[in-house]
């Protein structure tokens, strides 16, 4: 296992470890949508998206809330050039949210961090590291409930045969403690 997949596997014990001796704004949550994977021999294959997340919103500044954020997303399936394969991806990023409501329920986010995707075709899997970038809205339907709809982008990289980038747009909803 390389050094990137250990720090990327233990990313989340230590982000919610520190969230919960900060005793503030820890949440969890899902993703529901659809992905795309573009690349050599790949003409927009799409597949079923389906991710957890784990954040922590730590402070806010200049009338934005920073805080960040570690997930893991099974990105589906695809086909192309004659193989089968499947896409996963880890991430960690910097999160912020604007809000445009005085109640701070209705917010625009921006992330951007550090991607592990791995690429599995004809029994071989493949990984690289690459950027990761997103944006969306978020909204509290109450104090501890959130939903999200988002955009996030995940750089593959050049050397994966299949793959250059991946996307996906999805639905999410976080619990806060």
């Amino acid at each position: 296992m390389s050094k990137q997949a250990i720090i990327v596997a233990l990313l989340p014990l230590a982000l919610s470890t520190a969230a919960m001796a900060a005793g503030s704004d820890t949440y969890v949550g899902v993703t529901a949508g659809q992905s795309q994977m573009l690349g050599n021999g790949l003409s927009t294959n799409t597949g079923n998206e389906f991710g957890v997340f784990l954040g922590h919103d730590f402070t806010r500044w200049a009338g934005i809330t920073w805080g960040g954020e570690v997930s893991y997303n099974t990105l589906g399936n695809f086909s192309g050039l004659g193989v089968n394969g499947h896409s996963s991806e880890a991430d960690a990023s910097l999160i912020a949210t604007y809000y445009l409501d005085p109640a701070n329920r209705l917010g625009i986010y921006g992330k951007v961090g550090y991607d592990h995707t791995w690429v599995s075709v004809a029994g071989g899997t493949q990984s690289e590291d690459g950027a990761a970038y997103g944006a969306g809205f978020r909204y509290f339907f109450t104090r501890q409930v959130e939903g999200r709809f988002g955009y996030q982008y995940y750089a593959v990289g050049g050397s994966n045969l299949l793959s250059n980038h991946e996307s996906s747009w999805a639905l999410g909803a976080a619990y806060h403690f």
